[in-house]
């Protein structure tokens, strides 16, 4: 009996020295200069909070200078750029707002050189593309090199998109090939729709027949109706005669719907005739009855004679 008890007490006083090993070992994974960070840290949250792009932007610095090996050494450098960028909108002088962004560039590239694993990472590159993409619009062409890295970017569906967004802007000729591809060959349909999206915000002639495409042969219901809708919202005589064709065409209800909903939004002035004409033939034709509901819907959204008196006679 009294062995066991000796067993017992030895057993304990390991168990104790066991605990007290552990919290001495988690207490080293604390970095000096932690706590001080941290404090840091929150004061330069409320700055941003506040809106107060310099004071963040110097207290984020201080975090990455005092503390660069710190557990919040990559999220102050993201925060870092995101104010330097912030900072750089509200300045005047443009030699002093090139400086600015620059210098923003250069810490999300640290960010990504230095922390690969770290959570801002994704966030980071979308940032980098976009501050590029103001600095090659302002003349810097050096810069058009982290979009067309972007536009690389095997994995990344959200930073693809935004490149080729940017390089549709600047070069128009270089992006639509890829811009093709990815439409057709894609299996992500997010991705799909971000690029309808950014085409629709190009005056280029052959827009219209990529978003005719989509809308015809896309495997996916919502990326026909976002092309759908951005047909609408171009607004030109041939994107309407398109819509037109397209609804005679679709046998989905669903995105007949979309269809008249996008001819509804396309009028030309204060009458829209030939849109009313257009919806009132469509019905006269239509059989669908969700279909006659929603074109009658949309003819009383135009303060025009013909939509009123057409409803009337409907009602008689």
């Amino acid at each position: 009996m009294k062995h066991i008890m000796k067993m017992i007490v030895v057993l304990l006083i390991l168990l104790v020295l066991f605990i007290n090993v552990t919290a001495d070992t988690d207490q080293d994974k604390t970095k000096p200069g932690d706590k001080e960070a941290k404090k840091v840290f929150q004061e330069a949250k409320k700055s941003i909070y506040a809106k107060e792009w310099d004071k963040a932007a110097e207290q984020f610095r201080k975090i990455t200078e005092d503390f660069p090996d710190g557990e919040l050494a990559d999220d102050s450098l993201y925060w870092l750029s995101y104010s330097l960028n912030k900072l750089g909108e509200n300045d005047k002088g443009l030699d002093k707002v090139l400086e600015i962004k620059k210098g923003a560039l250069k810490t999300l590239s640290l960010l990504l050189s230095r922390y690969p694993g770290s959570e801002w990472f994704d966030e980071a590159k979308l940032l980098t593309v976009e501050i590029a993409q103001e600095l090659a619009d302002r003349g810097l062409k050096e810069y058009e090199k982290y979009i067309t890295n972007g536009v690389k970017e095997e994995e990344d569906a959200d930073l693809k998109a935004i490149a080729l967004a940017a390089l549709l802007q600047m070069d128009k000729e270089k992006a639509f090939p890829s811009v093709e591809k990815i439409l057709k060959s894609s299996k992500d349909p997010e991705l799909r729709r971000n690029l309808i999206f950014a085409l629709s915000q190009v005056n280029d002639d052959r827009v219209i027949p990529l978003l005719v495409e989509a809308v015809n042969t896309d495997p996916d219901s919502e990326v026909k109706k976002q092309a759908v809708f951005m047909l609408g919202q171009l607004g030109t005589p041939e994107s309407y005669k398109q819509l037109v064709n397209i609804y005679e065409k679709v046998g989905n209800i669903e995105l007949k719907k979309q269809v008249i909903f996008a001819i509804s939004q396309a009028g030309d002035g204060d009458s829209g005739g030939a849109v009313v004409n257009d919806l009132i033939r469509i019905y006269k034709v239509e059989q669908n009855l969700e279909l006659k509901k929603q074109i009658i819907f949309c003819l009383g959204q135009w303060q025009s004679k013909e939509a009123q008196a057409f409803i009337l006679k409907i009602l008689e």
